[in-house]
């Protein structure tokens, strides 16, 4: 279990650097939106417990994933509100904020202040219920998949509240990162067997090579359910998901995984809701010196939110960090 943990960590870390840099404006949007998103509800795929009761199950996400919402909308509306008072800006309509933040929970909702990457949280959170509750008490592994089809398919034609949209729709992400935890975490398989490790790489690698000389790079925004083409796109994030799996599980195994991978793969929750405050600063900071674009945006942005790990550490996750 240590060794999964350190390689799991180091995919989050590469994901969550992916969802810092997605936010910027940079060359590399496209493919990065291809595949970041899908990654996080196949990681929360990895480690859903279906023997854990149901109530325990609400009870943990809810503290992990809405207490934090509700916390960091709240705090995304006061600065919002502070930064439009400093900028002799038309100020919110507090009761459509209050209204999207309760009822509708999504980015197009969220969008006016920086409570708009917080959509993932209640996504995941009703995602993750709606596949614990299939799972356990669906027995066929067909009718599982028919109803993960099904509510996938349903997310595109109604706008629900409470993100629900959003948790049908990546409910088949959370499926296929369980599937794809199964078969990687045969550890002695494929460590005893280069010819696996080497196939593991060939297949992914074969189908986006040929699907970006078909196409190119399949055109994915989760938050807003834009997907270019629905059978190009899972392929192209599940193929690129798992060569990536592939990289860190063999970076763990020569040992090679850093406390870096440690310290930001623990603390996504951290990073996540705290880079549309630090890629802002650091947008800020490239735009007034004139120099550097968006690699040295990345290096700002990164250090001011390792800068936010380091207060965490000190102040041994109390007040509002005991949270993320």
């Amino acid at each position: 279990m240590k060794n999964t943990i350190a390689w799991i960590n180091g995919l989050k870390t590469f994901g969550i650097i992916a969802v810092i840099l997605g936010h910027m404006n940079n060359p590399f949007n496209e493919f990065i939106f291809s595949w970041h998103m899908p990654l996080f509800f196949m990681l929360a795929g990895f480690f859903i417990k279906i023997n854990a009761s149901l109530k325990e199950l609400i009870i943990k996400d809810w503290e992990r994933l809405m207490i934090p919402y509700f916390i960091f909308a709240a705090l995304a509306v006061v600065v919002e509100t502070l930064k439009r008072w400093a900028l002799h800006r038309e100020s919110l309509n507090y009761i459509n904020e209050l209204k999207n933040i309760v009822i509708w929970m999504d980015m197009e909702h969220l969008s006016n202040s920086y409570a708009f990457v917080l959509w993932f949280l209640p996504a995941l959170f009703l995602a993750k219920l709606m596949f614990y509750i299939v799972k356990k008490y669906i027995k066929n592994v067909f009718f599982q998949c028919g109803i993960f089809v099904l509510l996938f398919w349903l997310s595109f034609n109604v706008q629900l509240p409470f993100a629900l949209s959003n948790a049908m729709n990546s409910i088949l992400w959370i499926f296929i990162g369980s599937v794809l935890f199964h078969v990687v975490s045969q550890d002695v398989q494929i460590r005893a067997s280069k010819l696996n490790f080497k196939l593991m790489l060939f297949l992914p690698f074969i189908f986006m090579l040929g699907i970006y000389v078909y196409s190119g790079v399949p055109s994915l925004n989760m938050a807003p359910l834009s997907y270019e083409h629905v059978i190009f796109n899972f392929l192209w994030a599940v193929s690129f998901v798992l060569l990536m799996i592939c990289f860190f599980k063999d970076l763990d195994n020569r040992n090679l995984m850093g406390r870096f991978f440690d310290v930001w793969g623990s603390s996504t929750m951290l990073l996540f809701i705290f880079h549309p405050y630090t890629n802002n600063i650091s947008s800020i900071l490239v735009e007034k010196i004139q120099f550097g674009g968006w690699p040295l945006q990345l290096v700002i942005s990164m250090s001011l939110l390792q800068l936010a790990l380091v207060i965490k550490q000190r102040c041994s996750n109390r007040w509002i960090f005991k949270y993320v």
